[in-house]
């Protein structure tokens, strides 16, 4: 198809061509010459413009008036309640960083804890269609910037590490935090803290060990620290303590930590006690007959306990009645072949016990209350893996390792304030985590016409009132309904009226 010369004929750049495109003509540019066979022929680069209704129009000026994919709506709910709730994140992060880097490892923990699984690459998306591109504007958050940025935090481990400090810094003097950790899957070839775990040993399964203190009066990660996989929870809790610098409170072990190993990461810290659960052969329960009960309190159902001292220590034992009853009625089930019924009698002592051997003084219903709450981390772990879908490094270097985990704690942190506030609430109070920030998501900012101003998009009543709850949107104002007038009273036409007949019955008629 040839081009008119009248179209030919219309001023444009210099080094451009004609060529049809559809209906129209498309202007396209000339990149050089190259020589074939001795003949110079011309290259032809991309288009610039088109030739419209005579004359040419440069592809810039059709974007600004066709569309351009500017987004004029951005959800709002999930990063306002996340930022409402974690502000003392940022500012804490402007300690240790500058007011550039601090916004970006903000917005990165953000949206990993509002948009659960995202990847890296997906980051820069997420904060464009989301209100944070709005509150924190200019945010590097592209694949390769959140890359950089993570092998940079990993290479400057000192700050981090003074991150960590100073939230244990905060703490009460006499709190309790349990100390626990959790295993991630790392497959990387060349990171140092990828190694086969004891867990995962059979099927040659690498991962990294992910040590986590939790604060259960405030439901909240207080610190972290990746070490390799092959690292055991023992061995890694004194380098634990004394890299974050716990000076006190009380530590809340499980049974995979030795009574050696507690002690000696507390050491000489005198303010720092330690609650250690036994396993049920050792030959301190024996010893202080911790299976003879002397009293009673009452949990959420009867508990026996009985407390004694020793030398520099206190011993605590407990039966919860309810607990008993349900273990000897699995024991039995699992036992239906009337195999291990004669073994029943001396187990039915251990049934629903725990013992713990402590170095504070404390009431027993206290130290019972204290291990019920250790429960809270090992759903903060659950949450962590698959609520907020951070089961995985998906990095392949030792400081991308370190830097990415630092912003997974940041986010774990966010997530558990999030989830703390919907279980605070009567009505999100059953919701899953999922369900509730769904729900929130319903919020939405709309620019107004085409200024830089936003609004909040039109949301039922009843959404909006929960929505209120927490702060989102202001409380909808409910306008009261006017009735009109009625009937005034004893004007009621009380007359008798004839009698019709039922629908759908024909009257009868007179022959």
């Amino acid at each position: 198809m040839s081009v008119p010369a009248e179209i030919r004929a219309v001023p444009r750049p210099k080094n451009t061509v004609v060529v049809p495109s559809g209906s129209g003509y498309r202007v396209r540019q000339r990149v050089g010459c190259r020589n074939v066979d001795g003949r110079r022929v011309p290259v032809d680069g991309g288009y610039i413009g088109s030739i419209v209704d005579g004359r040419y129009v440069p592809d810039e000026t059709l974007r600004r008036t066709g569309s351009a994919g500017r987004v004029d709506i951005k959800y709002y709910g999930r990063v306002r309640l996340c930022d409402m709730l974690n502000s003392d994140v940022l500012d804490m992060l402007l300690k240790h960083y500058n007011e550039e880097e601090s916004a970006q490892i903000y917005c990165m923990a953000a949206l990993r804890a509002c948009y659960p699984g995202v990847r890296d690459y997906h980051l820069r998306d997420r904060y464009l269609e989301s209100y944070l591109s709005v509150m924190y504007p200019g945010v590097s958050l592209g694949k390769n910037d959140v890359c950089a940025e993570q092998e940079n935090l990993g290479k400057e481990y000192s700050r981090i590490r003074a991150f960590m400090r100073e939230r244990v810094a905060r703490l009460e003097h006499n709190g309790t935090l349990v100390i626990d950790g959790c295993l991630k899957r790392n497959h990387s070839r060349v990171d140092t803290l990828s190694q086969v775990s004891r867990k995962t040993s059979a099927r040659k399964h690498k991962d990294s060990l992910i040590m986590y203190a939790y604060d259960p009066d405030r439901r909240e990660p207080v610190c972290s620290k990746i070490y390799p996989g092959n690292m055991v929870d023992a061995r890694a809790v004194k380098d634990f303590i004394e890299t974050n610098r716990i000076g006190s409170g009380l530590i809340v072990a499980d049974r995979g930590f030795a009574l050696s190993a507690v002690k000696e990461a507390i050491g000489d810290r005198k303010e720092l006690h330690y609650l250690l659960p036994l396993k049920s052969d050792s030959a301190l329960i024996g010893e202080f007959d911790m299976y003879s009960f002397d009293r009673t309190f009452f949990d959420e159902g009867p508990v026996e306990c009985r407390k004694v001292e020793a030398e520099g220590f206190w011993m605590y034992s407990f039966r919860d009645v309810q607990r008993a009853k349900e273990e000897e009625e699995q024991y039995l089930l699992d036992h239906q072949d009337g195999g291990g019924i004669g073994d029943l009698e001396p187990l039915r002592r251990e049934f629903g016990t725990f013992v713990f051997q402590c170095d504070l003084d404390a009431p027993p219903s206290r130290i019972y209350t204290i291990y019920q709450e250790r429960w809270l981390i090992e759903l903060l772990f659950k949450f962590y893996q698959t609520e907020l879908d951070m089961d995985d490094t998906r990095v392949n270097k030792d400081y991308s390792d370190i830097g990415s985990e630092f912003v997974d704690f940041l986010a774990a942190l966010m997530g558990s304030r999030m989830l703390n506030a919907f279980q605070d609430d009567e009505k999100t109070c059953s919701w899953t985590f999922k369900t509730a920030m769904n729900f929130v998501e319903k919020a939405k900012m709309v620019r107004i016409d085409d200024s830089e101003e936003w609004e909040m998009n039109r949301l039922p009543l009843v959404d909006a009132e929960i929505l209120s709850r927490f702060g989102i949107i202001e409380k909808p104002i409910v306008p009261v309904e006017i009735k009109r007038k009625g009937r005034p009273p004893g004007k009621k036409d009380t007359r008798p009226r004839k009698t019709r007949s039922d629908k759908g019955v024909p009257r009868s008629h007179k022959e």
